[in-house]
């Protein structure tokens, strides 16, 4: 039997309906990349990075350019021929122009084009990381949830065992079996067995909140989960080997697309020893007179060129020089972050896993020790009644039994949210 708890947020505005959502793990994970904000903010990043890219690529196609210049002469050149003094111009000058310019090789911008996509790649893994971080969480705080539930079930058959304890221990009392302190013992068990689940309740809200807030979801809308704790949750890990681990983890292949942008870098240093090649094309036209309007009543003597332009590198004083120096140390970094990144992947792997499997034997060990504490409390609770132990062996084998029960609640919560460590540092949460 499926039992869903309904956190209800406060509502802000008294028209506002809050929206009621009832959740398993893949809805809350669903919901969740809509909707948090730090997964949206990182697509759009990517999307940006993707518009990057096109921005470098248009620098390929023609490059147009179209202007005027105006100029008014106070004082024109002058110039004496054969003893006459003549102006040259007139006053008003127009210059009409048009460029155009096409690359045809650019070593530089070839150099951008590969650096543009490999940080769209980056930003693209930098997306998924994101999406797995969130993931992460969304699932450690859903699991949590599921456990503060069981915890309260637990609770719940504790206070109904002790009450009953209380009311035949009362009846006893009254009829002359029991003592008044046999009484004021198991009144002390449920007054902590209330409180603590009062305290469970308070705990599973804040979860409530915590969960609400990694999926993205407004505070006013309530959220109901219907999924259970299962045995497939917390299933048996096989080991995996040292390259598959690699492959399946984002942050090996985000040092890797590093690499290639530092190698990229340096490559970027060797082909600015190359020159580049563009063709044009320039059309003007000169507009003069003695007057602004006289200047468009005349004939006017449009000029045109088109050719091409080869730029040859020849001398930047040294810049080259230090710059391939400079590049091939960051080459030596991003391959020492490399290695560096597989051995901590390994360390990682090698910590969550032992970590996993202890607390799977951890957690058979209290879920048997549940059952004997409740075996030994049910033995002995039996004799007491028909009044052969007494009551604070009765207590205590309670006492024993609470215990038991935390422990294995502790047990049950580690083991989940270590599980989804494992299966992070083996890279099996992909989104």
């Amino acid at each position: 039997m499926v039992i869903a708890f309904i956190i209800s947020g406060t509502i802000t505005f008294a028209q506002e309906k809050p929206a009621v959502n009832k959740f398993d793990l893949k809805d809350c994970i669903d919901y969740a990349l809509k909707n948090q904000a730090t997964v949206r903010n990182q697509e759009l990043s990517e999307s940006i990075s993707k518009e990057n890219v096109k921005e470098v690529f248009s620098q390929f196609l023609p490059q147009i350019t179209a202007g005027a210049t105006y100029q008014y002469n106070i004082n024109r050149q002058t110039s004496v021929i054969g003893g006459n003094t003549i102006l040259i111009g007139a006053p008003h000058q127009l210059q009409g122009f048009l460029d155009v310019k096409q690359t045809i090789f650019d070593p530089g911008l070839l150099g951008s084009s590969t650096g543009a996509r490999l940080e769209a790649n980056l930003s693209s893994q930098n997306t998924r990381l994101s999406k797995i971080d969130l993931v992460s969480n969304v699932m450690k705080a859903y699991y949590g949830v599921l456990v503060s539930r069981e915890q309260l079930t637990l609770l719940d058959a504790n206070i109904s065992r002790t009450e009953k304890s209380l009311h035949d221990t009362k009846y006893q009392y009254e009829n002359g079996l029991a003592q008044k302190v046999d009484v004021d013992r198991i009144q002390v068990l449920v007054n902590n067995a209330v409180t603590q689940k009062a305290n469970a309740v308070r705990n599973l809200n804040t979860q409530m909140q915590s969960l609400k807030y990694y999926i993205g979801m407004p505070v006013k809308d309530s959220l109901g989960i219907t999924g259970i704790i299962s045995d497939s949750l917390l299933s048996e890990v096989s080991p995996v080997s040292d390259n598959q681990l690699y492959k399946n983890r984002v942050e090996y292949s985000q040092a890797q697309t590093e690499l290639e942008l530092s190698q990229l870098l340096q490559t970027n240093v060797i082909r600015s020893y190359l020159p580049t090649l563009s063709a044009f094309y320039t059309y003007e036209a000169p507009f003069y007179g003695n007057t602004f309007n006289e200047m468009f009543n005349k004939t006017y003597y449009p000029t045109s060129n088109v050719g091409l332009q080869l730029s040859i590198p020849i001398f930047t004083g040294l810049k080259r020089i230090y710059q391939d120096q400079a590049a091939k140390m960051n080459v030596e970094i991003s391959n020492n972050n490399l290695a560096d990144l597989k051995n901590n992947i390994e360390l990682e792997y090698n910590k969550d896993y032992s970590q996993y499997q202890n607390d799977m034997d951890n957690l058979k060990t209290q879920e048997e020790n549940i059952k004997l504490a409740k075996l030994n409390y049910d033995n002995l609770k039996y004799q007491y009644d028909n009044g052969v132990q007494p009551l604070i062996e009765v207590l205590n084998a309670e006492t024993t039994l609470l215990q038991a029960q935390d422990d294995y609640i502790n047990a049950l919560y580690q083991a989940l949210i270590n599980k989804v460590d494992l299966d992070k540092s083996l890279g099996r949460i992909q989104y």
